[in-house]
């Protein structure tokens, strides 16, 4: 699918405003805590801009939120603006799954398929260290800028204002990237 028609697809689900969607459970949706792995349970508004690039015409799109998991897996439930649930991700150490109301779609990888939805892949397994003001220690070490911010695989981590809820990642743009910018805030 190429990043058009993978952009159109997005926006279409998040344009679908019919009565809010329930997508049925799966044997692979409880996150596993076995290993002892910090397990998280978040909710906010997550709103990812991928600056215009090579052609390619920037792109914006906002969604709610519900979150349950950790690295090793999880469940990641999306949301229109108006509370319907688009899309549910569900992510084990080997592979990932998208479930919409059009059907299953698996991935070898989250960044694959945040790639394949959005266009861009996303550190999203780093977004739940992140979300707690840490560097993701699976990644190269992380440089930091001030107190409040780090560098790490690229992107520029601001948790300013982590403490009310809120993060900020940039991957600036580069001869061979486009921009990025994720912005959580969290409602719990």
């Amino acid at each position: 699918m190429t990043v058009t028609r993978a952009w159109i697809a997005a926006a279409a689900l998040l344009a679908c405003l019919s009565a809010c969607s329930q997508f049925p459970a799966r044997q692979h949706d409880a996150a596993p805590a076995a290993n002892g792995a910090s397990q998280l349970a978040l909710q906010g508004q997550l709103s990812v801009k991928l600056q215009a690039f090579q052609g390619l015409e920037a792109k914006g799109v906002s969604m709610g939120f519900f979150f349950n998991g950790g690295p090793q897996g999880g469940q990641l439930d999306l949301m229109t603006p108006m509370g319907s649930q688009v899309a549910r991700v569900h992510w084990t150490p080997t592979d990932a799954w998208l479930q919409t109301d059009q059907g299953d779609r698996h991935f070898d990888t989250l960044g694959e398929l945040s790639a394949e939805v959005l266009g861009e892949p996303l550190p999203l397994a780093a977004l739940m260290n992140w979300v707690q003001g840490q560097p993701d220690p699976d990644l190269p070490a992380a440089s930091r800028v001030t107190p409040q911010s780090f560098e790490q695989n690229g992107w520029h981590i601001d948790t300013t204002d982590i403490g009310i809820g809120r993060l900020n990642a940039q991957r600036p743009a580069s001869a061979l990237l486009r921009g990025i910018t994720v912005r959580i805030r969290l409602d719990r």
